[in-house]
């Protein structure tokens, strides 16, 4: 027990790393950056930063006077505001200083450029104009953004009309099999015309979804699933766009005002209730004292006059759960260097679609709860 209390103490402290809650930033915009930044410094970010090459704006050729001098800063800084950013320590200024950086070394570099890295230093950007009294609407703004830019780039193309990108993307560059084997199917480009016509479409309806605050979780689900399938049939992920995609989804989840008061069956999962209190990282969930009296049910957590049990109130219980979201993170990057380590891309790639299908399928009773309200209302 003395163990578990020393963990709790550790895990609560206000510089905690992972701790997001209680600090200028609503908790999951802070942790949406500070995985964004554990994400680009796993993906060597910080290494390939380098002097002015090639710059978008030739104001940047002018720190060539004295080599190394705009890399080094340009890390050291990067690398300071997220260490702090993690340690809780002016949040805001922090994530406004990543994404400052960020947006920098891109427009220096055109070949360092990727629009995946201009998204992040976007979120860190608006995360920090953001604060914790009022709904992140830039960033809302910022995403609905990039489904907009999707659509404007591609609606001027005939070869998105056509079908004639992707089909030579998918058949040619890509040579997927999967797409081959479909198309084969049907008439001449009409899988090709079906993909490209249904993904402007979605693009289009997902930004207008975003801007309307009552229909942003149908979104949430619309950019979920949509970008899994998207992933399920090239097997690819863009760089880690797919994961900036994935992880800029936090900005829609509506963390609780009130705290969680979590109760569970402490005859069945002593165990098991002892490390999630000892691994909570936040003061916003509770446990109940009542546990023991739970007869009917397993698992209850309450928010504010909303109750949910057993395996609903486990998604829940998930949902406002840092922890969640930090073991999801990591498991994503086990699965990753494991598996092309042991095997190859392709068994890697296929491992982490599984997983992903099996977390939306779980989670998908959420949704038809949502909708089922929506209708009742």
């Amino acid at each position: 027990m003395e163990f578990f209390e020393k963990i709790n103490t550790l895990t609560t402290s206000v510089y905690f790393p992972l701790r997001v809650t209680n600090t200028a930033m609503l908790p999951n915009i802070l942790l949406l950056c500070k995985l964004a930044f554990i994400m680009l410094c796993l993906y060597g970010f910080v290494g390939k930063m380098d002097d002015p090459y090639i710059p978008f704006l030739k104001v940047f050729d002018n720190f060539h006077v004295i080599p190394n001098v705009y890399k080094v800063m340009s890390q050291i800084i990067f690398v300071t505001a997220g260490v702090l950013l993690l340690c809780n320590v002016r949040v805001r200024t922090m994530a406004f200083l990543l994404g400052l950086i960020t947006l920098l070394v891109l427009l220096s570099s055109k070949p360092i450029f990727r629009n995946h890295l201009f998204i992040l230093g976007c979120f860190f950007l608006l995360a920090g104009l953001s604060n914790r009294l009022h709904d992140p609407w830039l960033l809302y703004i910022q995403f609905a953004l990039i489904y907009i830019g999707a659509v404007i780039n591609k609606t001027p193309q005939l070869d998105w009309w056509t079908g004639q990108f992707m089909d030579n993307w998918l058949r040619v560059a890509r040579e997927n099999q999967t797409y081959i084997t479909i198309a084969s199917w049907l008439p001449d480009l009409m899988f090709a015309k079906l993909l490209s016509w249904s993904s402007m479409c979605l693009e289009f309806t997902i930004a207008i979804l975003i801007l309307n605050k009552n229909t942003q979780n149908i979104a949430v689900w619309a950019i979920l699933i949509f970008h899994t399938l998207l992933y399920t049939l090239t097997i690819h992920r863009f760089g880690h766009f797919y994961e900036d995609i994935v992880l800029g989804l936090l900005i829609f989840l509506d963390w609780p005002k009130d705290k969680l008061l979590v109760a569970l069956d402490d005859n069945q999962f002593k165990t098991l209730k002892k490390a999630l209190v000892s691994l909570n990282f936040n003061r916003h969930i509770h446990w109940s004292p009542d546990a023991p009296k739970l007869e009917r049910h397993w698992f209850e957590i309450r928010i504010s006059d909303k109750v949910a049990y057993n395996w609903n109130g486990i998604r829940t219980f998930l949902l406002y759960s840092s922890n969640f979201y930090i073991v999801l993170f990591g498991l994503d990057f086990f699965i990753r260097y494991t598996m092309r380590l042991l095997f190859n891309n392709e068994i890697m790639h296929i491992t982490q679609i599984v997983v992903t299908w099996a977390g939306i399928l779980f989670f998908l009773p959420m949704l038809w709860n949502a909708l089922k309200t929506k209708r009742q209302s």
